[in-house]
């Protein structure tokens, strides 16, 4: 049997039980990623539980990303102590003994909670705070289903789907602004989210940034826009200066905590493999008052201009 090593020339295969852990110094209480390379062999049902003991969580090794084969992948978790035990283990059983998970590049990161800013209630709303990249990979890091928003490695958002998405950086994608943003690969089953807060009854600006990767990704690419009990999808219309392009939701606030969120609204392959999954970028998220500072300053550009105008017709 042919496997594939995700990178180097060896990696490790967990047969039916198997598993491989590693006693780490930590910081307690601190929440840590752990990012890796993973890839199938033989059987479309193989998972990997990665586990920090109490915490655990299996990562779905059945959908293939990319034609490589293999992924990088990133959990999360909270130090409960100084010393932790990381494991890594196959929780199947499979008839062929020689099937089984492969993994490799392994890293360890501590997460750092990103400040909140001023004006505006979203956490984390440019992606830079996050999982541990390898430099000379680009593919990315996926992020596999997580409903915890407090031990994420994204802090501040969730993965709600059964499916992946696809966290990149500037080095190997078009990123709208900073060096991270997130792409979405998996169509409406890739569901990335954020409980904001929010005072009822005020109305409020959901915007973002829709960007195109250049990964290669066949177009149309649109994304579906969720703030409160507003929906609204919006399609990349490509321009020859800018890979991006600023789209708004307007919402009335319901609670003090609202939900925004994010999805493809189509399944989109590369045009050069039409296999490897890929899709819209999302970036720069930001929720803001409508009578926040900024609007205010853009409805005062809007009068100046107008004002302009009309001396010019005057004139």
């Amino acid at each position: 049997m042919l496997l594939i090593v995700p990178r180097g020339m060896h990696a490790v295969r967990l047969g039916n039980d198997a598993q491989i852990s590693q006693e780490l110094t930590v910081e307690k209480g601190a929440t840590y990623a752990v990012t890796f390379s993973a890839a199938r062999t033989c059987a479309q049902l193989e998972s990997l539980n990665v586990s920090v003991p109490p915490a655990s969580q299996t990562v779905d090794l059945q959908t293939l990303y990319n034609v490589q084969g293999w992924d990088p992948y990133t959990v999360s978790f909270e130090a409960d102590d100084d010393k932790v035990q990381l494991i890594f283990s196959n929780p199947g059983m499979e008839n062929d003994p020689e099937c089984g998970p492969i993994i490799d590049d392994i890293a360890i990161k501590k997460l750092v909670a990103p400040d909140k800013p001023k004006d505006n209630a979203v956490v984390n709303s440019g992606f830079e705070f996050g999982p541990w990249m390898f430099p000379n990979v680009s593919l990315g890091v996926l992020l596999p289903t997580n409903l915890d928003e407090d031990t994420s490695p994204l802090p501040g958002w969730m993965v709600e789907s059964n499916r992946a998405v696809r966290y990149i950086d500037s080095n190997h994608y078009a990123v709208p602004e900073g060096k991270r943003a997130v792409e979405l690969v998996s169509g409406k089953e890739g569901i990335i989210s954020q409980m904001v807060e929010t005072t009822p009854d005020k109305l409020y600006s959901l915007t973002f940034s829709l960007g195109h990767a250049r990964d290669k990704c066949k177009e149309p690419l649109a994304i579906m826009a969720f703030a409160g009990d507003q929906a609204q999808n919006f399609h990349y219309t490509p321009d020859s200066n800018s890979t991006f392009q600023v789209a708004s939701v307007n919402f009335t606030a319901r609670a003090d905590r609202t939900r925004i969120a994010f999805y493809s609204v189509y399944y989109n392959t590369r045009t050069d493999d039409m296999s490897s999954l890929c899709g819209p970028v999302v970036d720069d998220v930001r929720v803001w008052f409508s009578g926040s500072r900024r609007n205010q300053v853009q409805v005062l550009l809007g009068v100046g201009l107008a004002f302009w105008a009309y001396l010019l017709v005057l004139v």
